[in-house]
């Protein structure tokens, strides 16, 4: 009789660890499909918000703000989104702005018009970006960063991993643009930032982008003298064991006119960290850190990492840039001192020196992509 009972003590014990280990399992699924379900939620939110601000101030463009290229050179564009410019005054510098994978110009429009309101001329410019992210597509070859690059930039480099002709590269949308600009707005002075013979005035220029965008416009910094460089959750381009080849050549562009900034909570944070430490624009202690305040008076980092609390499970890679980034109770977008810090490290006429942007951002609505893949930033 005690043997049955200490048998039936013994299986009684068994049968209650494996319940309790079932409800473990339970709550740990349902904890994690609760966590996607709010990914999701607010991946959709974010979406649906874009979606209404577009419809709602679409109606609303004016001038020359908003235009789309369709053809260069008499080839047809592809991808062919709307290009977005801007500007205060005649003469300053002009900020040439890339959006990430499968994002389009107008959905910078806040970071865009803080620009314009500083001083500078915008073009917030379309470009192929569509498909996988170029570390997706790239890993850890480091050759097909450049080759990729390097195409995208004039067309002159095809292969695998680039098929963009030179009437759709950067540098034959850029002249076309600009030739647009100048012709409908022509007190504007657009024809600076281009020669007698079209070759592009890049001394006048200040490239920036996000994430891939941003790694294009540090990659035109290398291989041109540019005024300067901001690149926002990027390059995407190191692990700490590879980066991209064209990064062991010496740059164009010294890094004295090179910034960078990205959040604490982004995903592909140690693959931008690593290029910020490959391209040398952050000391060996790290970039400099901060949640919301720019540097002080005779502060200068070229790397910054901002450590504002993002919402869980928002993507913070994007929403440090992007038109739905976090705004105050006013409208104002938190990131706002950040970014305006980094327009001005550069020499911008005196007028508007000093009034930062707090207009909403304006963009356009989508249209036709180049292909089926599914973009990701």
């Amino acid at each position: 009789m005690r043997l049955t009972m200490r048998h039936v003590l013994r299986v009684t014990a068994a049968v209650l660890a494996l319940v309790a280990v079932a409800i473990g399992v339970l709550v740990g699924v349902q904890t994690d499909q609760h966590a996607k379900s709010v990914a999701a939620a607010a991946r959709i939110a974010h979406a649906r918000a874009l979606t209404q601000r577009e419809q709602a101030i679409s109606k609303n463009v004016a001038d020359f703000r908003r235009f789309r290229l369709g053809a260069v050179d008499g080839a047809q564009l592809t991808p062919n989104q709307d290009d977005y410019a801007g500007r205060t005054v005649a003469n300053g510098p002009l900020l040439l702005f890339f959006p990430a994978t499968g994002a389009r110009p107008g959905e910078y429009r806040l970071f865009l018009d803080s620009a314009e309101d500083v001083g500078y001329h915008v073009l917030g410019l379309d470009y192929w970006n569509l498909g996988r992210t170029l570390s997706g597509t790239c890993n850890t070859n480091p050759r097909c960063y450049t080759e990729l690059q390097w195409n995208r930039f004039d067309g002159s480099h095809p292969s695998p991993y680039s098929r963009v002709t030179p009437a759709g590269s950067i540098t034959a949308r850029f002249r076309d643009a600009i030739t647009h600009l100048e012709q409908v707005d022509p007190a504007g002075g657009w024809n600076r930032f281009l020669t007698s013979t079209g070759t592009i005035e890049w001394s006048n220029i200040v490239v920036a982008g996000h994430s891939q965008g941003g790694g294009m416009a540090a990659f035109i910094a290398h291989i041109r003298s540019v005024a300067g460089a901001l690149m926002i959750s990027s390059p995407v381009e190191s692990d700490g064991t590879f980066h991209a080849s064209w990064m062991d050549h010496p740059s164009a562009t010294p890094v004295s006119r090179q910034y960078a900034i990205d959040s604490q909570q982004d995903g592909f944070g140690p693959k931008i960290w690593g290029s910020w430490q490959i391209l040398g624009l952050a000391p060996a202690q790290g970039p400099w850190r901060t949640e919301l305040a720019p540097p002080a008076a005779g502060q200068n980092p070229h790397a910054i990492i901002t450590t504002y609390p993002f919402p869980p499970h928002s993507d913070a890679h994007s929403l440090i840039i992007e038109d739905l980034t976090p705004l105050t109770s006013s409208g104002v977008p938190k990131m706002l001192p950040l970014w305006h810090w980094m327009l001005t490290r550069f020499p911008l006429p005196a007028v508007h020196a000093t009034t930062p942007s707090t207009a909403a951002p304006t963009a356009p609505a989508a249209s036709p992509t180049e292909a089926a893949a599914t973009p990701s930033r």
